[in-house]
């Protein structure tokens, strides 16, 4: 960048959250930005939604949506409204309670949050919401209990990876609340990992020349191990592919990922290593144990 903030202008300054940029600057709209730094500008003082609008050069019904939206992140709190620090809590049971009907979603247009998420996710599928689609949004910010920001994000990636499906965002936030992310740090965070995991997929289906298809989640959970956790070089993605291949005459996944795990575990970190242990071994199969793995993987390959 050609540019550099000009000191004199840190003579008056006022506090914004990390979180803010962090979190919701790809997110949350312009409009939402602007009432939000207004807020914050003017904390001090008794502001009312017709002069934020005014100053911020938006409407009141945005004014109000922008108020909904970072309450929901946060990052405002309700005045009546204390702050607490909320306890760890078990992981949530999925609710399969029967959705909404019609006449039920209908009644729940009384509720702002609602009728934010209902706009908001027309923009995104970028058509009127079917009835099917409004009913199962309702069950998951009623009965899954997922904030309208966390079910937001769901749909955000959902549209990224051109999966804006009612089904895709209904399973993915059943996942989500199972696994206890419910909030938009966890949920922000759960994102990252994704996208590293597929980041780390593609460098693996590349390697083992699967890129045709795509990657069972499993498949992902491996990835994202080798790569990120065990810290794997290609290499020795490559060589055991090669083995693999050379004792079955064709790939198997399962096979390949146990000598991989093998390998770790015996704390080969280059396919010099590997050679290093051959060579010291009367059988060249001893560096993973091939009829070990040869009985455990009979039955599924």
């Amino acid at each position: 960048m050609d540019y550099y903030i000009n000191p004199a202008c840190f003579s008056a300054v006022f506090t914004l959250p990390s979180a803010v940029v962090d979190r919701h600057l790809k997110f949350a709209k312009a409009e939402h930005i602007k009432v939000l730094l207004f807020i914050m500008r003017n904390m001090a003082q008794e502001i009312a939604e017709k002069e934020i609008a005014d100053s911020c050069g938006v409407s009141e019904f945005d004014v109000k949506e922008a108020l909904l939206y970072w309450a929901d992140t946060g990052i405002l709190l309700p005045k009546d409204k204390p702050v607490t620090v909320t306890p760890q809590v078990e992981k949530k049971v999925v609710n399969r309670s029967e959705k909404p009907t019609r006449l039920d979603v209908a009644k729940r247009f009384d509720d702002p949050k609602i009728r934010f998420l209902m706009r908001e996710a027309e923009i995104k599928f970028g058509r009127g919401l079917k009835s099917n689609e409004q009913s199962t949004l309702v069950w998951i910010y009623d009965d899954l209990g997922l904030d309208v920001s966390v079910i937001m994000l769901i749909i955000e990636y959902a549209s990224s990876k051109n999966r804006a499906n009612i089904t895709f965002i209904e399973s993915t936030a059943a996942d989500w609340v199972k696994r206890g992310i419910d909030n938009i740090t966890l949920a922000d965070d759960e994102l990252k990992r994704m996208a590293i995991a597929e980041q780390a997929w593609g460098i693996v289906s590349s390697v083992f020349g699967l890129e045709k298809r795509k990657a069972s989640k499993k498949e992902t959970e491996f990835a994202f191990l080798w790569l990120n956790e065990w810290k794997l070089s290609t290499e020795m993605l490559e060589r055991a592919y090669e083995e693999c291949v050379n004792k079955k005459s064709k790939f198997s996944f399962s096979y390949t990922a146990k000598i991989l795990e093998n390998w770790h575990n015996k704390g080969y970190k280059t396919p010099e290593d590997i050679e290093d242990k051959k060579q010291s071994e009367e059988n060249g199969f001893g560096v993973y144990d091939i009829d070990e793995f040869e009985k455990m993987l009979s039955s599924k390959d």
